[in-house]
């Protein structure tokens, strides 16, 4: 079975939370197409090289079964650069191009008579329409990937009618359809073209349309996650191969979010899991099945100072995309000032606690001594609400503290791990 993957490499730098920065080979091309050649698929990688890449790596990715057969080579390009900060555990990924400089490539490659399938990502920030409108003609599924920015997005739209997949998150299906909700999204694209759209929801698995209809809602998978990047185009990789060799869909968007999971648990891209070993990860591998669930996160802790509002707005970031429903009470009861008078002040002490009855589990935020976020926490206590603690900090816990949480945890992950556990009771 053959692939053929249209896309770009780059070099990705990466800051973390430390500014320790590092880098890496990568790029939506790259990435696919690892993760479809560690599947067994053949793989012909449609991109552009210059005289940077080391022939060494170039060796090792064709050693796992990427052929650069019909790649094109220029003296004068220069791989694309991205910074990407974000991409730890359950942080918001953003990637910023390095450059506004594009290669001015005039790139058109022939399909193969081989190949059985096509997965098309930008290069330049350019599909190609007419290679969309050559596979379309001659039978082959055609998987496209675009990213959010204007160009990608609007010869997005002009490939559309020769799609089989559209592959998207939530962000491009709404800049597609020009629209500000994917409920109309999803009707406004099911006569534009595509079989299929593929929705991608990072940490809260996928979503399956067929011609508008919902058919099929994928789990992610738990994951220790090193860094998030190119899980997206990994899942692409490993989709679009799998369901070239089975033909079942669920299976292969399930396999797919396996082995995402299991690559973001990486740094180097040539760690992708073998096809053999994802095939028994995907039966063992944990899946984070409570997502579905309306469970309900009161976040109590203290919202006086920027320090502490941002840690707080950290926090609940992080509950929210994991799909989770949490109450704040600053955000949905407001803050009191020096200008409230009593009356307002006990509006907003009765409307806080209806917020904190109406809880499933508190989250209760431990490194600022905040008197507020320990009457909450008795009150939750009183009313049989469970309570999870999170103190980074190593200053001592009061004693009523320490035992009146069900359990207090020292990071975010810890944190997270909790939730999961009470959102699948």
């Amino acid at each position: 079975m053959k692939l053929a993957i249209f896309g770009e490499i780059g070099v990705d730098w990466l800051v973390d939370r430390n500014g320790f920065i590092q880098s890496r080979w990568g790029g939506a091309g790259l990435y696919a197409a690892v993760a479809a050649a560690r599947q067994e698929a053949g793989v012909e990688l449609l991109t552009l090289i210059g005289p940077e890449l080391n022939r060494n790596i170039k060796s090792i990715w064709e050693f796992l079964g990427v052929s650069f057969n019909k790649a094109q080579y220029h003296e004068k390009y220069s791989f694309p650069r991205y910074m990407v900060t974000g991409f730890s555990n359950y942080q918001t990924k953003v990637t910023r191009p390095m450059s506004q400089l594009k290669f001015n490539h005039q790139y058109y490659p022939q399909i193969s008579a081989d190949v059985q399938g096509i997965l098309i990502f930008p290069i330049g920030h350019t599909i190609p329409i007419e290679l969309c409108r050559e596979a379309f003609e001659r039978g082959i599924p055609v998987f496209l990937d675009p990213k959010p920015n204007q160009e990608s997005i609007l010869d997005a739209r002009e490939a559309l009618p020769y799609t089989t997949f559209l592959l998207v998150n939530e962000q491009e299906i709404l800049l597609l359809a020009e629209t500000d909700n994917r409920s109309n999204a999803i009707d406004k694209l099911k006569d534009a073209g595509p079989e299929y759209i593929v929705v991608k929801n990072g940490i809260r698995g996928c979503s399956i349309f067929k011609k508008g209809i919902l058919v099929e809602e994928i789990p992610a998978f738990r994951s220790l996650v090193l860094c998030s990047l190119g899980s997206g185009d990994v899942f692409g990789g490993v989709l679009a191969t799998t369901f070239l060799e089975t033909q079942d869909l669920k299976f292969s968007a399930d396999l797919a979010s396996c082995v995402a999971a299991n690559f973001i648990e990486n740094f180097e891209v040539e760690t992708v899991i073998p096809k053999k070993a994802a095939r028994i990860d995907v039966m063992q591998r944990e899946r984070i099945s409570w997502l579905s669930s309306n469970l309900q996160v009161y976040l109590a802790g203290p919202f006086f100072s920027d320090q502490e509002l941002f840690w707080v707005n950290q926090v609940c970031d992080i509950l929210e995309s994991a799909g989770i429903r949490v109450l704040s009470p600053s955000r949905e009861n407001g803050v009191i000032g020096q200008y409230e008078n009593w009356e307002q002040r006990k509006t907003i002490f009765e409307q806080d606690l209806v917020l904190l009855e109406n809880a499933d589990l508190v989250v209760a935020i431990l490194d600022h001594d905040d008197p507020g976020t320990c009457f909450e926490m008795g009150y939750a206590y009183n009313k049989k609400i469970p309570i999870i603690g999170l103190k980074t900090s190593i200053s001592p816990l009061n004693n009523m503290i320490t035992f009146g949480c069900n359990k207090i945890c020292t990071s975010i992950e810890q944190l997270m791990s909790e939730v999961y556990s009470y959102g699948k009771k």
